[in-house]
């Protein structure tokens, strides 16, 4: 059994021994409700535990794969060498209008002898030169 990374061998042969009822006293009376109790109490706790280490092999599971997936990206975005990089879902061709779109805002700044923002929402975005 695996808690936090640890494996923890007396803890499967004292959940097995959880797993069946506790032997009665010496008079062959049952165990009092409270004893019943907390056995069922431990069992859900083991249960809790148990649900716990799945989830976080899981999750480390998941973080390898992502951080597979991330040097994936790096090998390759070095292996493209010097360019721009495109926002996710951007085209070539979208990239092109909105550098067109910032050399004519700049153009129009140098024109109209004024600073603006090169940053316009849109190509056809009117800039403060053009007001």
């Amino acid at each position: 059994m695996f808690y936090l990374g640890v494996v923890c061998p007396a803890l499967p042969l004292e959940f097995a021994r959880m797993e069946s009822a506790p032997p009665p006293p010496a008079g062959g009376a049952p165990p009092p409700d409270a004893t019943r109790a907390e056995w069922r109490s431990l069992a859900r706790l083991r249960d809790r535990v148990e649900a716990a280490a799945r989830e976080l092999e899981r999750l480390r599971s998941e973080n390898a794969a992502l951080a597979r997936r991330v040097l994936d990206l790096q090998d390759a975005r070095d292996a493209a060498g010097p360019g721009v990089l495109l926002d996710a879902g951007e085209t070539p061709e979208a990239l092109r209008t909105r550098i067109e779109g910032y050399i004519k805002a700049i153009d129009r700044a140098i024109a109209a002898g004024t600073a603006v923002d090169a940053t316009p929402s849109s190509p056809d975005a009117p800039t403060s030169a053009a007001s």
